[in-house]
């Protein structure tokens, strides 16, 4: 399957006409450290303090042991909250089906979505309208929300020409009855 990552690499639109496989696009952040380059940062870190820690300890200056504690536990939790977030963002693409499949990864929580790709719009808002949001009936999802603005209007107009092409390949659909709405599925 391809799988396109909002980058400005020069590849065309990933909703052109001729594909075999559905579009999709990756929205995560980009992390400098690998999950193991972070985790040997933090060991270097813990095994530089204890050594400070456990050499003032034995001069007897129980305060340096303490500090040492306190800086290990407080820059342990900030790698925790890193690690956790690291692969917040959003994946959004075509089921086989042809409904547009959104999911939205916030820390621990991950959630899946579906819309009808023609009722489905893109929006843009916020105050210095900066913030996208995929919108179908009462359903409204930010998407977008961990990469930059020049990627943020390219995977705009990525969006829109895919939803367009959706609707104009669908032909005339009747207009949705008030009882449809969006599918939310929760994990």
């Amino acid at each position: 399957m391809n799988t396109f990552l909002s980058t400005d690499d020069g590849r065309p639109p990933a909703a052109d006409a001729g594909q075999e496989d559905p579009p999709r696009w990756r929205l995560t952040r980009r992390c400098a450290l690998t999950p193991r380059q972070l985790l040997l940062s933090f060991a270097a870190l813990a095994v530089f303090s204890a050594t400070i820690a456990l050499f003032f300890g034995w001069l007897g200056v129980w305060m340096i042991p303490v500090w040492c504690l306190v800086e290990i536990s407080v820059a342990g939790a900030l790698y925790l909250f890193y690690m956790v977030h690291a692969a917040d963002g959003e994946q959004i693409s075509f089921s086989p089906e042809g409904q547009l499949a959104i999911e939205v990864v916030r820390g621990l929580d991950t959630r899946h979505y579906q819309m009808n790709p023609v009722w489905a719009r893109l929006e843009r808002g916020g105050a210095r309208q900066d913030r996208l949001w995929l919108c179908c009936s009462p359903l409204r999802i930010e998407v977008a929300t961990q990469v930059g603005a020049s990627e943020k209007r390219r995977v705009e107009r990525e969006l829109k020409l895919a939803l367009a092409e959706r609707r104009t390949g669908m032909g005339r659909m009747p207009d949705m009855p008030p009882s449809a709405q969006p599918v939310v599925i929760r994990s």
